[in-house]
């Protein structure tokens, strides 16, 4: 046996842990707002996660897995742990996605839906106001020091669920199926004072086809919705900074889980 064989054999307890406290991090950094894009390299999430996960262990009680430990419950404990952690980056992801949302709601009421720029940050294309308001939310997020209250999070995390613990599924179930109807609700309120303007543009534009029926309606609309777009876009935006600023450290945090 070389040295390190006999180095992991004499401290295995040790080694189950950090594995866990690995996996966790790593399903983190996977899930989470600009480490999990596209755009960062592979090999840069597995040393952050790693960097992360040196600085976590000495915190971290020594994890006992149910039944001792074999191979089946370590793959079962570190596949918990990994799934806990995407969790975790999820409910950070939630906002962004709810904004992203929101740009497209606003794309297609204006009739800009078929303009696309490439993304790097989701790997593909995405529309012009999604591409905006997600960069605006990106810029909150770093400006309020989210990646700070991300790690806070994940320390959180080891309180409120213990390596390899048990009865945790149910929680984290529960949360993340009342989480997906806040991706809406957030879509719905950053859209709304753009969505509701042109709803009473296209009022205004009906009556005044009613009144002067000579006018072509059709030419006027579509440069008038898209001019009245940027021009509510821009009144609404810091409603919508205050918005985002508001909900993010709900959005990070660990308060969900509680119960």
């Amino acid at each position: 046996m070389t040295e390190l064989s006999t180095l992991i054999t004499q401290h295995w307890p040790e080694v189950v842990t950090f594995m866990l406290v690995f996996g966790r991090t790593a399903g983190l950094i996977t899930g989470a707002p600009f480490w999990g894009s596209r755009s960062v390299p592979l090999l840069v999430r597995i040393w952050i996660s790693m960097l992360l996960s040196i600085a976590a262990y000495p915190l971290v009680p020594p994890a006992v897995l149910p039944g001792g430990i074999t191979l089946l419950s370590l793959f079962m404990a570190l596949a918990g742990e990994i799934f806990l952690g995407l969790i975790l980056g999820w409910f950070a992801q939630l906002l962004f996605a709810g904004v992203r949302l929101a740009g497209q709601e606003i794309e297609i009421k204006s009739g800009l839906g078929l303009i696309q720029l490439v993304d790097p940050h989701e790997g593909g294309q995405s529309g012009v106001f999604s591409a905006f308001l997600d960069l605006m939310a990106g810029m909150i997020f770093f400006s309020l020091n989210g990646h700070h209250l991300l790690l806070q999070a994940l320390s959180q995390s080891y309180t409120v669920f213990p390596l390899a613990g048990e009865k945790f599924m149910a929680r984290v179930m529960a949360a993340l199926i009342g989480s997906a109807g806040e991706i809406f609700t957030i879509a719905l309120k950053v859209s709304a004072p753009v969505v509701v303007g042109l709803l009473l543009s296209d009022v205004v534009l009906g009556i005044l086809s009613r009144a002067i029926p000579q006018m072509n309606v059709f030419l006027v609309a579509q440069p008038l919705q898209f001019g009245l777009t940027i021009l509510l876009l821009m009144l609404a935006l810091p409603a919508s900074v205050w918005f985002v600023a508001r909900h993010l450290p709900n959005m990070i945090g660990m308060p969900r889980f509680a119960g």
